[in-house]
């Protein structure tokens, strides 16, 4: 299973998120146009199985607002819908 870790020290804008789910998953840069499209992105083309970390979630949070919060619910919908394949959590 691929560990993937989002460091939320690394994040002081919502393009410094997309550019590591770009980076990691391998996802196109339309993916990332609204919610929706980036949750089919992340069910449909991530390679599983995959373990998503997002560390240090509240000084991210502090830098893209009430953004963080809607990633981190449309992710634990990701987990909720691939279950085992897809795992999500998050450490303040």
């Amino acid at each position: 299973m691929k560990k993937v870790i989002i460091d939320g020290k690394a994040i002081r804008s919502v393009e410094d998120l997309h550019a590591i789910l770009q980076t990691e998953f391998s996802l196109q840069p339309a993916y990332f146009e609204n919610m929706d499209t980036l949750w089919e992105g992340l069910v449909w083309h991530v390679p599983v199985p995959v373990e998503l970390e997002w560390i240090h979630f509240s000084e991210s949070r502090a830098a893209i607002g009430p953004y963080a919060d809607q990633m981190m619910n449309l992710l634990y919908e990701v987990d909720e819908q691939l279950e085992e394949l897809f795992r999500f959590t998050v450490k303040l």
